[in-house]
């Protein structure tokens, strides 16, 4: 069981990759959806930041900002940021490539990340999990802001917004050159 544990994380980037070339290719964005896309990818790329500046990957438990809301921020932001692209395609398959990915790699991830956890941070991952929602965001109020810019750019997720900018740029393009619905 090990070897495909590691082909799905190894390549889950490269496939995601694909899976966004074909979303592209089938889009049909018109200027709405073009709109309503990246206000969604925007919200995403805000909740992957807002994670990014929490977590110190693999040396403590986040459990503060978006830690004290989802177990899991970053997929989540990833889950809104995708959304955001097959709203902009503006087209049913780019909705069917996007679900397909995400439940096929990110259900699987989430369930490996959770045991991964539980293994390095033991009782104290078993308290937080008690009270913090697995994907979709509990609805709290935040006690303590603790957002570490370092954190931020050790993570390098400012790629996360240079990428979706240049995923709506193509589909503005797109649009303009007249491939739209």
């Amino acid at each position: 069981m090990r070897r495909p544990v590691e082909l799905i994380v190894k390549y889950r980037a490269s496939v995601g990759l694909l899976c966004l070339i074909a979303v592209l290719i089938v889009a049909r964005p018109n200027a709405r959806s073009i709109f309503i896309g990246f206000l969604f990818i925007l919200l995403g790329v805000f909740f992957r930041a807002w994670a990014a500046g929490y977590i110190d990957k693999n040396r403590e438990l986040a459990t503060e900002g978006p830690y004290a809301l989802t177990r899991n921020p970053l997929y989540f932001g990833n889950f809104v940021l995708g959304l955001g692209i097959a709203i902009a395609s503006n087209h049913r398959v780019g909705y069917l490539i996007f679900l397909v990915f995400f439940v096929s790699f990110f259900t699987f991830l989430i369930l490996l990340e959770r045991k991964r956890m539980k293994a390095k941070f033991g009782p104290v991952y078993e308290e937080w999990a008690k009270t913090t929602g697995l994907f979709f965001p509990r609805i709290r109020r935040i006690k303590k802001f603790d957002f570490n810019i370092s954190y931020y750019m050790k993570n390098r997720e400012y790629r996360v917004l240079y990428f979706s900018l240049f995923v709506i740029a193509v589909l503005i393009v797109k649009f303009l050159l007249g491939f739209h619905a």
